[in-house]
């Protein structure tokens, strides 16, 4: 495929797989039911996804009166509409045998969910504009507002899609604006007209009266004389509306293939042509290299590369621009160059000449050329030029008006320059005589101090002498003293030097011993393990640890499902038995874990609230959360565990102990916090 054909901006219609059903937690997320803000953060933990939450007001759904409406707004949850219409359409799933609340596998699919997007540009600008919209989620985009295009581009999809699958079959029409392109997600079930099972059934109408019409029973009641003057008919079965999903989307794969095809053609002529977007290529005329891609690229890998090349296109520009501007920029440093090693030139004289006269260092100012805050100046506003957005029409024109304004920017620096170069070189001139003036009426100073400067030196040429001879006449004993002073510290260090080494040589010898010592127990250790006997045993005790652990976490895993299952699904405000043994063990085994002690209030209390940290209440309300919280601390607080049930823990742990989860092998009981009573289950 060209790279021209590439860059054609097209619809894109994403069929999911058919579905017998789905839980209630899948249908709270296209209706983003009960999200909040750390709803948004956990989800795009998952790098695939690129939830915005600040664009969570944009999103929209279209209700079965064709009203745009907020999302969300249907107080039925997506789910329990599914199951109406199917009540409606007289729809009974294949339940399994062996699971009287579960649907078979072979149940016909009952409902199909749809994608329709398209190109981003295209799409973003529908529903944004020419609105600044920041898609990396570094900042926040509560002040957007949705224009009227995409919502234009959301009717005429339903529209398609009534017409198409039918009005009451679509359940579902969101819009979603948070993500990283805009697109629609269908929830339809598949209906078709179907004729009734069954014979077409026989009647019997009067030749001359047509308003009597009798049924074939009736009719062989009547004398023979009678019969001869109704006419035998025959009705055809009635047709009715049905869960198929056969008959609508085809019979096999191939018949999918085709009406995909159609309805990506029907999509284009119908919706896409009006916004721009041309139809979307079949997934299966792709080569083989990007189809592959196209498959198993994760959002987050698209959108990199889509701002990709929208980085590389804007840089493309700017390049030409910055190196228009660059060549300038050099012949202008270039010349300042000049400029300033001519100044440093001078500079350098003055300071010799200076040197001499013994001129003060502040009269030695020379006025500096300040060229920086210009061509700061001058840069930043050439960056203001560079930075202004390039339109989607007039790029000509817009390139031309931005190297006129740089032109007339280097100009004005350029005047700049040249003026307060004028104005250094007059004050130049001015210090230049300022100093000279200034050595004249010093040079007398000067040859007088000189004068006073040379007998001061003879002066201290005698004063050194004297010291020099003072300095020979010290007294040499200071230096003996400081060498026994230095012996007797280097006497000190080697006494302790010596303790030292005899301390290492100890400790050398203690560790050796212990090492010999460990050697010898190693050996014994393993000559009993020679022993088959005692080798059985200790295999035995290793085993019995593996079991206990990894039943440990069976009965965490156990007791993770039935407070998610009660927190979903149950409406009483009890656990039920099976519950309640479940829950009991697994805040046994997490404050067995964890070591503490599970006879103790309050450590097992800390083992309950870790347990409940670790329960998945993704299909839970916070209401529903927070409530089996509360019944599951009553539950613990109410749990009494005797010290002999955790003696005989505490040596299944050390390997001293089987244990198994069959049952009935122990007399041992927990007590529930409604005061009834319940076996452990431990076979220990």
């Amino acid at each position: 495929m060209s790279k021209s054909r590439n860059n054609i901006p097209r619809a894109a219609i994403h069929v999911g797989a058919p579905a017998k059903s789905f839980s209630a937690a899948e249908g709270y997320e296209p209706e983003r039911r009960g999200w909040d803000e750390n709803t948004y953060r956990l989800k795009n933990q998952d790098t695939n996804n690129h939830y915005d939450f600040s664009r969570k007001h944009l999103n929209f759904e279209i209700n079965s009166q064709g009203e745009i409406v907020s999302l969300g707004s249907n107080p039925v949850p997506l789910h329990e509409r599914l199951q109406k219409r199917l009540d409606e359409l007289e729809f009974k799933p294949y339940m399994d045998k062996n699971n009287p609340l579960g649907i078979s596998d072979n149940s016909p699919n009952c409902t199909v969910g749809i994608i329709v997007s398209g190109d981003h540009d295209v799409l973003t600008r529908l529903a944004f504009g020419d609105q600044d919209v920041d898609f990396t989620l570094q900042k926040s985009n509560a002040h957007v507002v949705l224009k009227q295009g995409i919502k234009d581009w959301a009717l005429d999809t339903y529209h398609w899609a009534c017409d198409r699958w039918g009005a009451a079959n679509i359940i579902g029409f969101d819009v979603h604006l948070d993500e990283t392109t805009p697109h629609i997600q269908i929830q339809t079930i598949p209906v078709a007209k179907t004729k009734a099972r069954g014979r077409a059934s026989v009647k019997y109408v009067h030749k001359d009266d047509k308003s009597k019409v009798l049924s074939q029973k009736e009719w062989k009641k009547l004398p023979e004389e009678i019969r001869s003057n109704f006419v035998k008919t025959e009705v055809e079965r009635r047709e009715k509306e049905s869960v198929s999903y056969a008959s609508v989307w085809g019979k096999d794969k191939y018949a999918v293939g085709e009406t995909y095809k159609q309805m990506h053609t029907d999509y284009y002529n119908e919706v896409g042509h009006k916004y721009g977007l041309e139809r979307g290529d079949d997934i299966a005329m792709l080569p083989g290299e990007e189809r592959r891609e196209r498959v198993h690229k994760s959002k987050a890998v698209l959108e990199a590369e889509r701002q990709a090349k929208e980085a590389i296109s804007k840089n493309r520009i700017e390049n030409e621009l910055l190196e228009e501007q660059n060549d300038k920029l050099e012949s202008a440093i270039q010349n300042k160059e000049q400029h300033k090693e001519k100044l440093e030139g001078s500079i350098s004289q003055l300071e010799d000449y200076a040197a001499a006269l013994d001129i003060k260092e502040e009269d030695l100012i020379v006025p500096t050329l300040k060229t920086d805050p210009l061509v700061k100046n001058a840069w930043d506003a050439i960056k203001e030029e560079l930075c202004k957005p390039i339109p989607a029409f007039g790029q000509k024109e817009w390139r031309e008006e931005r190297r006129k304004a740089i032109k007339v920017i280097l100009t004005e620096m350029q005047t700049a320059l040249m003026q307060a170069k004028e104005l250094q070189k007059q004050d130049i001139l001015k210090l230049g005589k300022a100093l000279y003036n200034k050595a004249m009426q010093n040079v007398r100073a000067i040859i007088e101090q000189n004068k006073q400067l040379q007998k001061e030196n003879g002066r201290l040429t005698e004063e050194n002498d004297v010291l020099r001879k003072r300095i020979a006449s010290i007294d040499e004993n200071a230096i003996t003293r400081l060498r026994e002073k230095k012996d007797a510290e280097i006497k000190e260090l080697q006494g302790r030097l010596d303790k030292a080494e005899s301390e290492t040589v100890r400790s050398g010898n203690i560790a050796s011993r212990e090492r010999q010592r460990a050697d010898k127990a190693e050996g014994q250790i393993k000559e009993m393990l020679g022993i088959p006997e005692i080798k059985k045993i200790w295999e035995t005790i290793l085993q019995n640890k593996r079991d206990f652990n990894c039943q440990l976490h069976q009965w965490i895993d156990d007791a993770l499902k039935a407070i998610a299952h009660f927190a979903a699904y149950e409406k009483n405000v009890h656990f039920s038995e099976q519950q309640s043994s479940a829950i009991s063990m697994g805040i046994i085994a997490k404050a067995f874990k964890s070591g503490l002690d599970v006879t103790d209030d309050t450590a097992r209390l800390q083992a309950t609230q870790n347990l409940l940290d670790e329960v998945d209440w993704s299909e839970t309300s916070s209401y529903k959360q927070d409530l089996t919280r509360h019944w599951t601390e009553m539950f613990c607080q109410d749990m009494t565990i005797s010290q002999t049930m955790m003696e005989i823990l505490t040596l299944a742990a050390g390997g001293r102990g089987g244990i198994s989860t069959g049952g009935g092998g122990s007399t041992s009981e927990l007590t529930n916090w409604d005061g009834t009573k319940k076996k452990t289950g431990w076979g220990m």
